[in-house]
Parts: C-alpha cells; structure tokens; sequence
C-alpha cells in the first residue's frame, strides 16, 4: 500500500503490518531487524515522520481504555486516539492537561512527537502529565518508563519520534474541569509588534492563540488573539463532533490569493475587540477536525506545515517580518498562520517547545519549494530558529544538528536502546537519526 504525510508531499510504497498482540509485535521487531520497521498511528504528522517501507500499525491491537474518575488518572493503549479519550472523560468532568489541534491522533502520535497545544505558555507539554508508558525496545523486552524509572529512556522517548521502541500502554494524568465549554474573549490587533506585546499582557490566560494575517499588504502580522479558560457554568453535556467531507476541486477555486485575502478581510471584521463568547472543547481546540479532509484542498502537490520557535534570545517581531516577507519575495504564501507564545522546556532530548514565541505557516507546495528552503536555511540562523519535526519536511541534516542541542545525546542513547538501528523513518534518515 502507498502512505503520505498529512501534507500529502511524499509518497511512500510501504508494507504494512498489523499485529494483534505483544508477542506478534516482539515477532515483527525480530523478523525486521536488518531491514527497519516504523510503528504508524493515524497519520496525522505532516511530514515523513512517520513514513517507512516497513510499517507497524496497531490498528488491531486490542484497546484498553480505563478512567480512574476519583484520582483522574487515565490508562489507555497507544492506539486509542485524543477523540476517544473525550468521548469518555469529557462528561465525567475530565479532560487532557494538554491537547494538540487535532483529536485525531494516536497517543502514541502524541507521545512520539510529544505534542502541544495553546497552553504550553503555562502547562508545558503532552509527556509533561504521563505517569508511566510501557515500550518494547529493539530486543523485545517490555519496559516501564515514567520520570523516576528508566528515566533515560522515558526522555528520549517522549519526542523520540517512534525510534527508541514501540510504546504500548500508557497512564496519563488528567485535568478536573466543570465543563465542556470555554470561555473565550477576542483580542485585536494590527500589526505583530501589538501582537507580541498582547500576548505579554495576557499571558496569565491557560489558552492563549493568535490567528495571524500574513497577506495584508497594510496590516501584516495583523492578528485576532483567542483566550481561553474553562468555563464553569456546570454544562458537561459533551457531544460528539459532526464532520464533513468537501470537493477536493473546491481547493483549485478558493486557494488563491484573491480569496484567501478577502476571507482574511473578512474574518478580522467579523470579530470584534474585547467580544466575549462560549465554545465547545471541539470548536476551541479542534476546528479544522470538522472539514476531514481539507489536507486535499491544496491540490497533487500538496501542502507543507513550517512551525518554527524563535528563541527567547532574538527580536521577535524583526524575525517574524524577515520570515514571512522571504516566503511572499518567493512567491510562496501562508494561507493559515497561527502565533502561539512557549513556556519553558521540559528534559527530552528532542522536545520542541522552550521559550520563545512560535509561528506556523500553511504553504501550498510547488516544483521548486525543496530550493527555497535550502535557501531559507542559508539566511536565517539556526542559533534562534527551531523547527517542529513532527511537520517538518525539508530540513537539512546540519540546521537539525544545530538547532536542537541534545542530538548528540539522542543518538548515543539510541546506541543503547536501539543497537540495530531496527526502528526508522525516512526522517531519521534524511536527519542521520
């Protein structure tokens, strides 16, 4: 069978594997020793993360979902996703310390790349709330990881993007909430120097997001802050979202630059300053979950995803400027910008959030993006830029060696944990993971 990214930009021939139990998985790391093998969730990295020739899927693994409703403390499978997990814990008055922009992703996705969302300014990570995991390593034995026991590896795991073993069963600890709503209150601004000042002000907000114009030749960086905290209105009647499919021909008409700058017009009008409003959990954290396949809005070529941190060390808005004015001069545009504001780091070795301000960009693919980004590369500094691997597509061995200091360390770990180099990806390849 063939797999893709979610950005739908590399194709992969891959052979795909479903074992049903422990002893099938452990049968499958033996057998695949010397060729390499890849543990696969829902496809959901947009990237080559998660693609290989070789593919475990745990689509048929057995699920184990659990709630501990006194202590708030979840047991599940790797294989259960973020939309499983609420459909059980949100009425019950619970809900995940930290949750990415789709709840359509594996928890082992979500340990893998260890995820984010729009709190980490204040709460850190995904792994940051995981009692325990358990992994099989490259010579099948089955271990317990959590920050006191096998420590080593619990780090280099969370983040480790599926190359130190294959995570199995988890305990997570969960947030008690008293209800399915948000209380959100919208902030204008005009520019990104109001926009990174707004996000100082506001920083005491749990949930903190910044829509961002990038194609206003007026106001770029003109943006509409969201601020979010749970609601306590008592209403834990959660339901499940409706999703939908649309023409992927829809995106050839509405994908210009025409009238992406009309809808973004059109969306900062419609918000108001200081406006106050209540959404769902699903309308706040997973918006784009209702459209199921807008990947395909951005035609063969397909889309790349670029989230870059800017460290606390650089002029923020200066940077930001210079990025996105290098992308238009090349004629690539942002259709989706998002601005987000990071706490501080945790102890894994390749975890992307630390302090700094991070800004992703949703660009439409074409033939010669591969040399724009070469170049991109050569002007901005590694020093202050990092860029989220569970996206990335593109980057170059060297800016990945310099831009996150614990290379060198992962990779002396993987010596130990994954001696034949059984667990790959076309990332870890192009990366010299």
């Amino acid at each position: 069978m063939y797999i893709s990214g979610w950005g739908n930009n590399l194709v992969v021939k891959s052979n795909t594997i479903y074992p049903k139990n422990i002893y099938e998985i452990i049968g499958i790391i033996r057998d695949y020793k010397s060729k390499g093998i890849l543990v696969r969730g829902m496809g959901r990295s947009y990237g080559d993360v998660a693609l290989n020739e070789n593919i475990i899927s745990l689509k048929y693994y057995k699920k184990i979902l659990k709630l501990d409703e006194k202590n708030g403390c979840l047991e599940c499978s790797s294989n259960v996703t973020i939309s499983e997990i609420n459909d059980l814990i949100i009425s019950k008055g619970w809900f995940l310390n930290v949750t990415p922009g789709s709840k359509f992703v594996s928890v082992g996705g979500a340990i893998a790349n260890d995820v984010h969302g729009k709190n980490h300014h204040r709460d850190g990570s995904f792994s940051d709330y995981l009692e325990e995991f358990d992994i099989i390593k490259d010579n099948g034995e089955v271990v317990s990881c959590s920050n006191k026991t096998n420590s080593e590896l619990f780090h280099a795991t969370c983040g480790g993007l599926g190359l130190t073993g294959v995570i199995i069963n988890v305990k997570i600890k969960l947030l008690k909430i008293n209800s399915k709503n948000i209380d959100v209150k919208i902030v204008k601004t005009n520019n990104f120097e109001q926009t990174i000042q707004k996000f100082k002000d506001l920083k005491d907000y749990k949930y903190l997001v910044a829509w961002t114009d990038t194609l206003s030749k007026k106001n770029n960086g003109r943006s509409i802050i969201f601020c979010g905290e749970h609601s306590n209105d008592g209403d834990l009647n959660y339901k499940k979202q409706k999703s939908f499919k649309i023409p992927s021909l829809l995106g050839f008409f509405l994908l210009n630059l025409i009238c992406i700058r009309l809808f973004n017009l059109f969306y900062y009008l419609f918000h108001k300053d200081n406006q106050k409003m209540k959404k769902d959990i699903n309308n706040f954290f997973y918006p784009l979950d209702t459209i199921n396949n807008w990947n395909k809005l951005y035609g063969k070529d397909g889309f790349t995803q670029v989230q870059l941190l800017i460290k606390k060390n650089k002029d923020n808005k200066d940077l930001l400027v210079e990025i996105i004015n290098y992308f238009r001069k090349k004629g690539f545009y942002s259709y989706l910008t998002t601005l987000k504001e990071y706490g501080e780091g945790n102890k894994n070795l390749l975890s992307f959030g630390e302090k700094g301000l991070s800004i992703t960009l949703d660009i439409a693919l074409g033939n010669n993006f591969s040399d724009v980004y070469k170049e991109f590369e050569k002007k901005f500094s590694n020093e202050y830029i990092k860029i989220y691997l569970a996206k990335d597509s593109f980057m170059s061995k060297n800016f990945f060696k310099k831009s996150y200091s614990n290379f060198n360390n992962f990779n002396e770990l993987q010596k130990k944990v994954n001696p034949n180099s059984t667990f790959k990806s076309k990332l870890s390849k192009r990366l010299g993971l």
